[in-house]
């Protein structure tokens, strides 16, 4: 197998890797569904260079679509996070007045 192909496959290779271990995060939680997020995105990305590089359209459009996907799951993730912490903020502020 020439260099330029076992190139190619390891790359196909780690965004598998990633996005299987971002898989195996518990999502109940606000780290697991993070990491898992984050793991997608890198490893989305890394799939949109493999499908350019087979060349494989269809692979770097799907990948690319996940990427814009998780980074809206993210930002939500990451807002309604931002507004429980507030929350429970004003909430333990209350308590301690009272």
């Amino acid at each position: 197998m020439p260099t330029g192909e076992i190139i190619v496959e390891i790359v196909g290779i780690v965004a598998t890797v990633l996005i299987f271990i971002g898989m195996c995060f518990k999502t109940s939680t606000f780290k697991g569904t993070l990491i898992l997020r984050l793991l997608n995105i890198v490893g989305s990305a890394i799939f949109v260079v493999y499908g350019a590089l087979l060349p494989a359209i269809s692979t770097a459009v799907l990948n690319g679509l996940l990427i814009i996907v998780n980074a809206i799951h993210l930002g939500l993730l990451i807002k309604n996070h931002k507004k429980e912490l507030e929350t429970d903020n004003k909430s333990t502020e209350e308590t301690k007045e009272n």
